[in-house]
């Protein structure tokens, strides 16, 4: 049987709270598209996409010419983890095409009072295990950097190990990628791995009619997670569906 989490209904990101949807039980393993990613996070700007292929997510950008600001494909999962447990996040992708590749994302409150205060950025292929925080965070996070030399993503930058013991309250609240922006690339990114478990994906799966209930359909569903077929049937009992 698979592990399954709650999703929080609502997390305090920034200044006010984001809504992550109907709380119910996930599959730990597996992300639901679009159902699990965070519309207050999203930035899939207009020449950024994706889909679902198999388990995976093929994500791409067409903009033309190259480098246009619209290219861009980021996407984001609830979370409430510290970040001393995350251990050392990466993505599964594959490139079939010549471009850029997706970089790991973590929105963290770094002073564990709530509310977002910065996003650590990781790009194995460029900076190896260094994770530089993005030009948006607050000053006090910017100002316990692990490190200011430049060369990075940012002059604000440290592995993940420097950044726990420069911030042990900090808790990560959402996880997840970005492509770009202004960067041309096409590829499936096969799975996200985060704090020991291994996320893979499926498409949202929404029920129509109480008959669909039937025969273990009530358990396909993931929007919403029903407990039963009479929980399912129930449903639709209302709706006169």
């Amino acid at each position: 049987m698979k592990r399954r989490i709650g999703f929080v209904g609502a997390l305090a990101l920034g200044l006010g709270l984001i809504t992550a949807g109907p709380a119910h039980a996930v599959p730990a393993d597996t992300i639901h598209v679009p159902q699990d990613f965070l519309p207050a996070l999203s930035d899939t700007r207009a020449t950024g996409h994706y889909e679902v292929q198999g388990t995976g997510l093929h994500i791409w950008t067409d903009g033309v010419p190259d480098g246009a600001s619209s290219n861009k494909v980021a996407e984001y999962v609830a979370t409430s983890t510290p970040l001393s447990a995350v251990g050392e996040p990466t993505l599964d992708y594959t490139n079939p095409s010549a471009g850029g590749v997706p970089g790991f994302q973590l929105v963290v409150d770094f002073d564990g009072d709530g509310t977002r205060d910065g996003i650590l950025i990781g790009e194995p292929g460029v900076y190896g295990n260094d994770w530089w925080v993005n030009n948006g965070a607050k000053p006090f996070v910017k100002a316990g950097a692990p490190s200011h030399a430049g060369g990075f993503g940012s002059d604000n930058h440290g592995t993940l190990d420097q950044w726990r013991a420069a911030f042990p309250s900090a808790n990560v609240v959402a996880f997840g990628f970005s492509l770009g922006s202004g960067v041309k690339g096409d590829g499936v990114l096969t799975a996200i791995n985060f704090a020991g478990a291994r996320y893979t994906f499926a498409e949202t799966v929404t029920l129509a009619s109480k008959a669909e209930c039937k025969n273990g359909g009530w358990a396909t569903s993931t929007d919403p997670v029903f407990r039963n077929q009479g929980e399912c049937v129930s449903s639709f009992a209302r709706t006169k569906n």
